[in-house]
């Protein structure tokens, strides 16, 4: 038998030839059988394994990166918020050639994939380095070497102190990651193989002992399994022309229906590998899946989880080196601010929206500036109100009998 992709054909000849003919199919492929299978390259398949583990960390990574993007960078001074240059490197343009939306979906992403990310401060422009070699050290600073931001290299040794380096994990997540989705693979693999086994076309092909003994046999039958059957299976409606003493006969029709069963299993390990992309990276499994119920929920908790714990450190790093202890102690930091993450209506939110304004919390424009509106900068609407409803703790003691 041979297979063609994932088309198999059986050999009979005719006459007093048979011996003598599968003499010649021995010598033709190298192999001692009677019936000899042309098996499918599985670069094909692997390319296609590889991508749906791709496709999952990457959907996991975008998605992270994605909702990062939407932080407001609030930068502070001696306590209040203001907004500079600081301001404007981190919201509007960290350097010349990315706006910062490009640039914190790289870093992040960089972040995650790598499990670090190195970012370098040159002449006021924040450049993410593609590539660098770190060297460690117990009590002094570590260095950055071999450093270089696409076809450029930088000829100089960075200390840590002058860069901002950021690592996500302890331990390579993309790493364990990938060899867990070995696993999956191999059995993605056996499901893939039996799905194509069920849908495979067969048929048997009779060849003349007078066709064999041509003198052109060879190139003829090597166009036929090559070329002629290939274009046949491929097309939608085909004729297949056959030389003299060839006869092909289809033995399944259009071949066997591909189950539902088959293709539940296909599904099944592709949704396995994605909820452990989304385990990895602490993000909810049904988010990443684009499950709608519940979404409210979900979306707090990949927010509180997840995002929130990036956004930490992020800051953290950029307090340390841009600030430093004596300018964080005295209110001078960077905050990555995510509650403006989620999208907000306004008309579901009033009620809280005036809460948040009777009880003194928050003024107008603080609010106006979390649902998205520009605020108003009026004196009045700077300022905070609160209800008559609220009295000193010490003017209701006082006031009892």
């Amino acid at each position: 038998m041979i297979s063609l992709r994932n088309k198999a054909f059986y050999f009979t000849l005719k006459g007093g030839e048979k011996l003598k003919f599968f003499d010649w199919i021995k010598d033709f492929f190298g192999v001692e059988k009677s019936m000899i299978f042309i098996n499918q390259n599985a670069l094909a398949s692997n390319e296609a394994l590889v991508a749906i583990k791709d496709f999952a960390l990457c959907s996991a990574i975008n998605l992270i990166a994605g909702v990062l993007s939407k932080c407001e960078f609030k930068t502070y001074l001696n306590g209040i918020e203001v907004k500079g240059d600081e301001y404007y490197l981190w919201n509007i343009e960290p350097n010349r050639n990315q706006n910062s939306t490009q640039f914190i979906q790289e870093f992040i992403s960089k972040l995650l994939y790598y499990n670090e990310c190195l970012i370098l401060d040159i002449n006021g422009q924040l450049i993410i380095a593609d590539d660098f070699t770190q060297t460690e050290y117990a009590v002094l600073e570590n260095t950055f070497t071999n450093v270089t931001r696409g076809t450029m290299k930088f000829d100089k040794t960075f200390k840590m102190s002058e860069v901002l380096y950021f690592k996500y994990s302890n331990n390579d997540v993309q790493r364990l990651l990938s060899e867990l989705m070995n696993g999956y693979n191999n059995l993605l693999k056996m499901a893939i193989g039996k799905f194509k086994r069920s849908g495979g076309r067969k048929g048997i092909l009779d060849i003349d002992a007078t066709a064999s003994g041509d003198k052109n046999f060879q190139q003829r039958f090597d166009d036929l399994m090559n070329n002629r059957f290939k274009t046949y299976f491929e097309a939608e409606n085909a004729v297949l022309p056959l030389h003299r003493g060839f006869n092909y006969n289809e033995q399944n029709g259009e071949g066997s229906k591909k189950s539902t069963s088959d293709m539940v299993d296909i599904s099944a390990i592709v949704k396995e590998e994605l909820d452990r992309a989304a385990q990895a990276f602490k993000i909810p499994t049904s988010l990443l899946r684009g499950d709608i119920a519940d979404v409210e929920k979900i979306t707090d908790n990949f927010l509180t989880f997840c995002i929130d714990p990036l956004s930490d450190m992020v800051g953290e790093e950029i307090n340390r080196k841009r600030y430093g202890k004596s300018a964080f102690l005295k209110g001078s930091y960077v905050k990555a601010d995510t509650t403006c993450i989620k999208h907000i209506d306004i008309f579901s939110i009033s009620e809280s929206f005036d809460k948040l304004i009777a009880s003194g919390g928050y003024s107008i424009d603080d609010l106006r500036q979390k649902a998205g509106d520009s605020p108003l900068n009026k004196e009045w609407s700077k300022k905070h109100w609160i209800t008559k409803n609220y009295s000193d703790v010490q003017d209701m003691k006082g006031g009892e009998k």
